[in-house]
This record gives C-alpha cells, sequence and structure tokens, in this order.
C-alpha cells in the first residue's frame, strides 16, 4: 500500500507540472492576442489569470494532504 502512495504522489508531482506548463502557455498565447489599452486592464487579467490555477492545482496534489490518522 506504501507504494501506491508513493506512486500516486510522483504522479501527482508529474501531472501538475505538465498541467501548469500547457496553462502558462495557453495563458501567454491568449494573452498575446490581446491588444490592451490600459496599465490598468492589463494588471487585473495577469491577477485574475495568475490566481485561477490554484484551484485545479488543489484538486491534482490532493494525495500530499495529510490524513489526521497519517503520522
Amino acid at each position: 500500500m506504501c507504494l501506491m502512495v508513493k506512486f500516486k504522489k510522483i504522479l501527482s508531482i508529474f501531472t501538475f507540472l505538465i498541467v501548469m506548463l500547457i496553462y502558462c502557455l495557453l495563458v501567454m498565447v491568449f494573452l498575446s492576442k490581446i491588444n490592451f489599452n490600459h496599465w490598468l486592464l492589463e494588471l487585473l487579467a495577469y491577477s485574475v489569470l495568475g490566481i485561477i490555477w490554484v484551484f485545479p492545482s488543489m484538486y491534482i496534489l490532493r494525495p500530499f494532504k495529510r490524513n489526521k490518522n497519517e503520522k
């Protein structure tokens, strides 16, 4: 069982890295196509898109969450 937990954690790390790479590339491509006319709009867009990645990463990195029964 310990081997399966380690495998889930390793798989979770690789999944996280691949998904984050794809997300970053998509955000860069998407924002490079937009012509921002004001610095505040650009700041808001990058801020919102920079925070959104947190929610999928919480699901992907779930195997690292320690249970109360685990030591």
